[in-house]
């Protein structure tokens, strides 16, 4: 499965938060299970992001691009989304690692 699709399908089942502050109520909350920062963040918005995360136990992937993360969730360019259940982070981590291995 490619990761637009797993991306999608979580959104659907409200499974995503998407967006810095939203993705950051998340991981402080304890509801992300991964993040998914986009390559192009900026560097500030990737620091929150990541110091957050690494307080929180939340594994945090660099990949993709901002409008490309947006479009998949039907959204404006999102620099970071948040998984909120363990079996689509893990669809997510195993899809990213195959479209690395393609590309």
């Amino acid at each position: 499965m490619n990761p637009a699709a797993v991306l999608g399908f979580a959104k659907a089942a409200g499974q995503l938060a998407s967006g810095e502050d939203e993705c950051l109520r998340a991981i402080r909350r304890g509801r992300a299970r991964l993040v998914l920062l986009a390559a192009d963040a900026g560097p500030s918005t990737a620091r929150r992001v990541r110091r957050a995360a690494e307080e929180h136990g939340v594994p945090c992937l660099r990949w993709g691009e901002k409008e490309a993360l947006g479009a998949w969730i039907g959204q404006r360019p999102r620099a970071v989304v948040a998984l909120l259940d363990g079996r689509f982070a893990r669809m997510l981590q195993d899809a990213v690692g195959a479209a690395e291995g393609r590309g």
